[in-house]
């Protein structure tokens, strides 16, 4: 115990090391928007995808991408990353003018970005909470040809997905004592009767409030997508759940009842998914 310790501080010693200071890049605000500004870390020279952050309402991408946990993992996997800090007023929040709909033009906003700070357009990766999770899902709607994997965690409200050919695997997150809770599950059953690849995961103890131990699942599952490559596209590999009973099931049932089903790139990750996950009551 106390050697795994050591090793744990050691660790996280090495990644506050390796933590680099975010550089901003300020663009031009589209209609019902009052700051479009993205911020990002040079993790490597010439990356093969960025993985975009999205923080709550109205939040700064900075610390999202100054985390040193995030920034080692964009490294290892060979990836750009960039934080997401677009504002609008809340009333255009609420009225669908606001960035968290990416139609109307922050959704472009981003690739342009993106273009800006790697010279060419790149595959993306999104992880949101909260308003961020607005963002991301919308965005996934919009473009699903540029994302490889996301995670939505813990929005207030959400759209319905259409159906669509193009189904990038993804997380609905939220914790079990979150008044989001009920809307998020909502969306994860509708997007899996769309036969969605989705993963549900309802936090045990947490609140309306970002949790190290998903963001440490997450990375995993990101990184567990990332190594199966086109196999996750054709769904031709990963494993089926049960989200009442935590446990594997065959395909054909998770078809025939695909709402209280999920959908994991490996069995790998079974074991942290059932330690993490707290189905409800």
């Amino acid at each position: 115990m106390k050697k795994q310790l050591v090793k744990s501080v050691f660790l996280l010693l090495a990644c506050i090391s390796l933590a680099e200071e975010p550089k901003l890049l300020s663009l031009k605000p589209v209609t019902g928007m009052i700051r479009a500004d993205l911020y990002s870390v040079e993790t490597v020279s010439n990356p093969k995808a960025v993985i975009v952050l999205s923080p709550g309402c109205n939040g700064n991408g900075a610390g999202l991408v100054g985390d040193p946990q995030w920034q080692v993992f964009a490294k290892h996997q060979q990836m750009g990353l960039v934080g997401l800090s677009f504002a609008s007023e809340i009333n255009n929040l609420q009225n669908g003018t606001g960035y968290y709909y990416v139609t109307n033009g922050s959704g472009r906003l981003l690739l342009d970005g993106i273009r800006k700070l790697f010279g060419h357009d790149l595959p993306l990766v999104l992880y949101g909470f909260s308003g961020g999770a607005q963002f991301a899902s919308r965005f996934v709607e919009w473009e699903p040809k540029r994302i490889i994997t996301w995670c939505a965690y813990s929005a207030g409200w959400w759209d319905e997905p259409r159906s669509s050919i193009v189904t990038p695997p993804g997380i609905i997150a939220c914790g079990e004592k979150d008044e989001r809770l009920g809307a998020s599950l909502i969306y994860f059953k509708q997007g899996r009767a769309k036969g969605r690849p989705w993963l549900w995961i309802s936090i045990p103890n947490n609140g309306h409030s970002p949790d190290g131990r998903v963001e440490s699942f997450v990375r995993d599952y990101f990184a567990e997508i990332l190594k199966a490559g086109t196999n996750v596209k054709s769904n031709r590999s990963g494993i089926w759940l049960d989200i009442d009973t935590k446990v594997e099931v065959e395909r054909i049932f998770a078809e025939k009842y695909p709402s209280v089903t999920a959908w994991l790139p490996n069995a790998e990750l079974l074991g942290r998914w059932q330690s993490l996950y707290k189905p409800q009551q």
